[in-house]
C-alpha cells in the first residue's frame, strides 16, 4: 500500500471518528435536555397534583356535568361553555370574587374577553379626548383625560406649542389614572434627568424600583397649576406628586384626591382572558404613601383664585 493511500485511509478514519464523537455529544446533550424537561414536568405535576385530580374529577368523572357547565357559564357570562376548556378560568373567577369579599381589593379580578376588548376601546377613546386651549395670553390650559399611549402622545405632539406659554394649567379632575409607563413619559417632560417620579414597593424585593426621569425637561414653565378633585386617582396622583415634590412652581387647586396608592399588573391568559392583580404600592418622591389618604390641595378651586395665582409676581 502506498503512503498516499495510507494517509487517505487515516484521514477517512479520523473523519468517521470525529463524526461519531459529535453525534455522541449531541445524543448526550439531547438526553440531558429531555431529562431536565421530564424532571420539570414531574415537578409541575407533583406540586399541582391536588388541583389536577380535582379538575379531572369535576370535568370527566363527576356525574352532574350539567351543573358544572351551568356554573361555568354563569361565572364567565357565556353560553354552552366546554367544561374542560373553560374550567380553569371559572375557578380563577370564583376565587377572585371570594378574595374580594375577604380583602376588599376591588382592583384584582379576571377580565372576560369582551370586557378587556371594551376596556381597550374605551381607554383609547378617552385618551384621544385630551385637549388644550389658550387660557390667556401667557397661560395654556391642558386637560389630560387619562394616562394611556394616546394621552402621552398628545402631550408630546403639542409640546412645541405649549412651550410658547409662560404658565400652564393642568386639569386632572375626573382622571382616574391609567398606565404607569404613560405617566412616566409625561412627567419626564417636566422634570430634569434623574429626578424621582415615584417609588414602587413590591412583595418580592427584586421587583421594587424607583422611577426616575430619563431625559432633561422639555417644559420650563414659570407656574404650573394643577386642578384636582375626588376622582383624581392613581397615575394622576403620581404626576401630581412628581411635579409637586420636585418643582417649586406647582400649585394644587381643588379638593383632596382619591387616594389610590397601589398599582396593578395585567397578565394575558389563554382564550382572551386577562388577570389583573394588585402587585405593588407606591409613594411620592418625598416618601409619602397616599393610599386611602389622597393628596390635599393648596387651595380650594375658584376662577378668582386661579386668576390671582397667575397674576402674582
Amino acid at each position: 500500500m502506498s503512503i498516499k493511500n495510507i494517509l487517505k485511509k487515516n484521514n477517512s478514519n479520523f473523519t468517521e471518528a470525529e463524526k461519531y464523537n459529535r453525534m455522541k455529544k449531541a445524543v448526550i446533550t439531547l438526553s440531558a435536555v429531555v431529562g431536565v424537561l421530564a424532571a420539570s414536568l414531574a415537578f409541575i405535576v407533583y406540586t399541582n397534583y391536588d388541583y389536577l385530580v380535582f379538575k379531572t374529577m369535576l370535568t370527566r368523572g363527576y356525574i352532574y356535568q350539567d351543573s358544572v357547565s351551568e356554573l361555568i357559564d354563569d361565572e364567565l357570562e357565556q353560553d354552552d361553555s366546554d367544561v374542560s376548556t373553560y374550567f380553569d378560568d371559572a375557578v380563577i373567577n370564583i376565587f377572585l370574587n371570594r378574595l374580594y369579599d375577604v380583602s376588599g381589593d376591588r382592583y384584582t379580578y379576571l377580565y372576560l374577553p369582551y370586557q378587556y376588548t371594551n376596556r381597550v376601546i374605551d381607554e383609547e377613546e378617552t385618551g384621544k379626548s385630551c385637549e388644550w386651549i389658550p387660557f390667556n395670553q401667557d397661560t395654556a390650559y391642558m386637560k389630560i383625560t387619562n394616562f394611556s399611549d394616546e394621552s402621552a402622545d398628545f402631550v408630546k405632539e403639542n409640546s412645541e406649542e405649549l412651550s410658547k406659554y409662560s404658565n400652564i394649567v393642568i386639569d386632572l379632575r375626573g382622571n382616574g389614572g391609567g398606565y404607569v409607563t404613560s405617566v412616566k413619559e409625561i412627567a419626564d417632560m417636566f422634570l430634569d434627568k434623574g429626578e424621582t417620579i415615584s417609588s414602587e414597593k413590591a412583595l418580592i424585593g427584586a421587583f421594587s424600583r424607583e422611577n426616575v426621569s430619563k431625559n432633561d425637561a422639555v417644559f420650563n414653565f414659570n407656574k404650573i397649576i394643577i386642578l384636582q378633585d375626588g376622582e383624581t386617582a392613581s397615575a394622576s396622583e403620581i404626576l401630581i406628586g412628581a411635579l409637586r415634590d420636585n418643582l417649586k412652581n406647582v400649585t394644587l387647586l381643588g379638593t383632596t384626591t382619591f387616594g389610590k396608592g397601589i398599582g396593578q399588573t395585567t397578565i394575558p391568559l389563554t382564550k382572551g382572558f386577562y388577570l389583573k392583580a394588585t402587585a405593588f404600592s407606591w409613594a411620592t418622591p418625598d416618601g409619602s404613601e397616599i393610599q386611602g389618604k389622597g393628596i390635599q390641595p393648596d387651595y380650594e378651586f375658584s376662577l378668582e383664585k386661579l386668576n390671582s395665582i397667575l397674576e402674582e409676581e
